[in-house]
């Protein structure tokens, strides 16, 4: 399927492609993908264009934060964000030659992303949603899923799917915030100031998780990533402040008995204008109320929830802020220069 073009303004691409690869347990290789060293992990992060900057590790896994986003890697798991003109999925080889030299085999494979802002400007193999999937096709066998209005912000989603059925196996849950026109008055805070320094701390960043161990760094002339560990949980953030094409991202994989006060510590910090909120989960019914829907200061603007199978589910809702559409136009006549250069 064809996304649509015709985009005359241009700018940074920030919403990301997300790439999870689950491997089976194997007690022979207890350290797993951990094994690999940063050097190596940079060798297969060429394939996708990016850079590691900055790197942190404790007991459960390591995370490095990246020139465009993310990379979390666990002994039987890794995840990569990457966002702009990345080419994620041509990271795939050389994950599995890792993964194979470690008698690792795969378990479960998750890709997805957003619409694109920019799809004229992305490259080979993202130009387009059915070239993804004949690119993942060469490597899983698995299933394509859209989520969301097609016309406006929806959610691609492929599954490929080795696991043995398990109804009372734990599966991890994903929340995944995706957040577009960010209010001025948010967005500014994110171009950096005199005397910042790289890995100075962004004010409310650390406590959205509190006990959280932070990696942050803060691009020149503006942009913001952040990488947070605790305990073998992850949580990461993305900014990209320009006006004609502000963007935030939030994703976690900690599990709460109810995510509603964390996302609205998110939209707080963020001050979104538009939203698109994923939660990947098990599928019981112990978790139906983990995502309480009704949001203060936001309507919600569509909602489904796809079963996956393997007793899993994902939920999406797409919000808009109250007054934000009275707010658009205004908005739109502000602009500022590309300055994420990652």
């Amino acid at each position: 399927m064809n996304e649509a073009k015709g985009n005359t303004v241009t700018g940074f691409e920030g919403p990301e492609k997300r790439l999870e690869i689950d491997f089976k347990f194997n007690p022979a290789q207890l350290n797993g993908l951990r094994s690999y060293h940063r050097d190596q992990w940079q060798e297969m992060l060429n394939f996708s264009s990016c850079t590691i900057i900055s790197e942190k590790h404790n007991d459960y896994f390591d995370s490095y934060v990246l020139s465009e986003s993310s990379l979390f890697v666990f002994p039987f798991k890794i995840m990569i964000k990457t966002c702009g003109t990345t080419t994620l999925l041509k990271t795939i080889p050389k994950i599995l030659e890792y993964a194979t030299a470690c008698d690792l085999s795969v378990e479960y494979v998750m890709y997805s992303r957003k619409n694109f802002l920019f799809p004229e400007k992305q490259v080979y193999p993202h130009i387009d949603w059915q070239v993804e999937l004949e690119y993942l096709d060469n490597h899983f066998d698995g299933a394509s899923y859209i989520l969301g209005p097609i016309t406006k912000d929806h959610w691609y989603l492929y599954v490929a799917d080795y696991s043995e059925p398990c109804d009372a196996c734990s599966k991890e849950v994903t929340l995944e915030i995706m957040m577009h026109k960010l209010d001025p008055s948010a967005a500014i805070e994110f171009y950096r100031k005199e005397g910042t320094e790289d890995r100075d701390k962004f004010p409310g960043v650390e406590e959205l998780i509190p006990g959280q161990d932070t990696d942050e760094f803060n691009f020149t002339p503006c942009g913001y990533s952040m990488n947070g560990m605790l305990k073998n949980f992850y949580s990461t953030i993305h900014v990209t402040p320009e006006m004609h094409c502000s963007y935030a991202s939030f994703e976690t994989n900690i599990s709460l008995v109810s995510y509603k006060k964390l996302v609205l510590s998110v939209f707080e910090l963020f001050k979104p204008g538009t939203v698109t909120l994923t939660l990947f989960r098990e599928n019981t019914t112990s978790q139906h109320d983990a995502l309480d829907l009704e949001l203060p200061g936001y309507n919600m603007k569509y909602k489904t929830v796809s079963d996956l199978g393997g007793n899993r589910n994902v939920v999406l809702c797409n919000y808009e802020a109250a007054g934000y559409r009275s707010d658009s136009a205004r908005s739109k006549k502000r602009d500022s220069p590309v300055c994420m250069e990652n």
